[in-house]
């Protein structure tokens, strides 16, 4: 059995990122759902368009001016992207008070499973479960449902030692989980 022990550091900014790509990869149901809608603010943006001259007319005899219909639409546009964009970074702040995501992780592979420690925190993923394994542009990615833990590359001594890694834990996942998984590590597997 190999025993592994890793330190690395993930600042927050990629955390957040991880956050988009994971649900991207790992919930894709999700993803499509936001898109749609996303899409749906457009069609409806369209129905207003269609709807125009009606209001048109009801705004011009309450007195506004001839582009009324139009500067209505662009408030509503930007109070929309505003509102997202303020509510995201509230999130962002809350987190960041609520947990130190600074801290050095620690990780520690035994004949269980992972053991994922801060100082403040611990995990222990055991191999039955690991619900997916994922592989970004700069870490493998391991998770227990909606729990997604990344190990940087730069925790790794070496490329052949994440090679490694990746097909030690792969090969400990169950049938689900390296199904869910397969499409995602597959290059790294072929690879070495």
């Amino acid at each position: 059995m190999i025993q592994r022990e890793l330190s690395y550091h993930v600042p927050f900014e990629r955390l957040e990122k991880l956050s988009r790509s994971t649900i991207r990869k790992a919930s894709p149901a999700w993803w499509l759902l936001f898109w749609f809608l996303f899409a749906a603010f457009f069609i409806a943006g369209l129905a207003y368009f269609v709807l125009g001259e009606v209001l048109r007319e009801q705004l011009e005899a309450a007195g506004a001016p001839a582009f009324g219909l139009e500067v209505l639409f662009l408030l509503v546009c930007l109070l929309l992207f505003a509102g997202m964009w303020v509510l995201r970074r509230l999130d962002a702040a809350d987190l960041k008070r609520r947990a130190d995501f600074d801290e050095t992780v620690r990780l520690r592979q035994d004949e269980g499973g992972l053991r994922i420690a801060t100082t403040e925190i611990e995990y222990y993923l055991k191999w039955q479960g690991i619900s997916q394994m994922l592989v970004e542009r700069d870490g493998v990615v391991v998770s227990h449902g909606a729990l997604f833990f990344l190990i940087p590359d730069a925790a790794f001594a070496s490329p052949v030692e994440r090679i490694a890694f990746i097909r030690d834990v792969y090969g400990r996942l169950n049938e689900r989980a390296r199904s869910l998984s397969k499409k995602h590590v597959r290059a790294a597997l072929r690879d070495g």
